[in-house]
């Protein structure tokens, strides 16, 4: 009597294998697009922390990141800096008044002093954190890179990466 494993015996294996691996993948590619974000919300909120101590000393938000109490990646020196790029995201500040304030992580490819956006939709999106006229904050996930401060909480249209990033929350808003 031989021992051993049977061709169909085998090819059952490599099935089972190839049917947990499609189940498994995607929501692995999640798990790490969600955990990369973590990121992004830190800087964020660090970043929210700085501009509401600026904004106490001097009565109004600032889009200068090197004006402001806080060491961020990439900002040196005195020359005016809006933007600064971190391994997966561009920081940008689109507005900045004396009442409203909105700051915007894109996710995409840093490359030495460039960025290049997403354009897979499993890392197209942005993280945003903006401060309303009544001092309200809020954060979300959305694909599109905003470019005014959100006056309420969204409710839908949130792509499936930003539900995910989100929680399961429709509208992408970031507890």
């Amino acid at each position: 009597m031989k021992k051993g494993f049977t061709l169909i015996e085998l090819l059952v294996v490599v099935l089972i294998i190839g049917i947990l691996s499609a189940v498994a993948l995607p929501q692995y590619t999640k798990a790490v697009e969600k955990s990369r974000t973590t990121e992004a919300l830190t800087l964020l909120g660090n970043l929210l922390n700085a501009e509401q101590i600026y904004k106490m000393s001097t009565g109004s938000y600032t889009d200068d990141l090197t004006l402001l109490d806080l060491q961020m990646p990439g900002v040196t020196g005195t020359t005016k800096q809006t933007t600064t790029l971190t391994k997966n995201f561009q920081l940008s500040i689109p507005v900045a008044t004396a009442t409203t304030f909105l700051a915007v992580a894109q996710r995409g490819q840093v490359s030495g002093t460039s960025f290049t956006a997403s354009t897979t939709d499993d890392t197209k999106y942005t993280i945003n954190a903006s401060i309303d006229a009544n001092g309200n904050i809020r954060r979300w996930c959305e694909t599109a890179k905003p470019t005014a401060v959100l006056t309420a909480d969204k409710t839908s249209g949130a792509s499936a990466i930003c539900k995910s990033i989100a929680n399961g929350n429709a509208g992408g808003m970031i507890k």
